[in-house]
């Protein structure tokens, strides 16, 4: 048992959702959430019972208005908690068309909790997220130009022996 728990307490795990999406000129989608600091990849939380992938292609298209469909698991970021609550988030990722980039848009009814969205170049991606979203999106594009790169991280650094 953790030792910030009481004995009668038990962790809860929030699943998140999140996609790498990159366009044909190697430029990610990113999302700037209002209860956030910093800008984000798209996606959220899996509803209870909710699989992964599917919480993932509902999240995406809910804060992007791109209906893709996920299958692998890129990454798994794991963010432990304070006061019983962890979250661990399956990132994963997509390729899609210049003509597909250019219909993402913030759905109407998610106007009220995002301000932008945005496709940006890697190089750019530590002067608009924060440390812990940079590295969970640096050791995703890892991942993809290297199989063998490590799959499970904390706090978006690969966990090493």
């Amino acid at each position: 048992m953790h030792p910030d728990l009481a004995p009668d307490q038990h962790s809860r795990i929030q699943v998140g959702c999140q996609a790498l999406i990159t366009n044909p000129r190697g430029f990610i989608l990113l999302i700037n959430p209002d209860d956030q600091d910093g800008w984000t990849l798209p996606g959220g939380t899996a509803h209870q019972g909710e699989l992964p992938h599917l919480a993932a292609t509902r999240t995406v298209r809910a804060t992007t208005g791109l209906n893709l469909h996920f299958t692998d698991t890129l990454i798994i970021d794991v963010t432990p908690g304070t006061h019983a609550l962890q979250s661990i988030d399956h990132i994963f990722t997509t390729q899609v068309t210049a003509q597909t980039a250019a219909t993402a848009t913030i759905p109407a009814e998610a106007l009220a909790t995002i301000s932008e969205i945005t496709w940006i170049e890697p190089d750019y991606i530590p002067d608009r997220c924060t440390d812990h979203q940079t590295h969970r999106i640096w050791s995703a594009l890892l991942r993809l130009t290297d199989p063998f790169a490590p799959v499970y991280h904390v706090e978006g650094r690969a966990i090493t022996t």
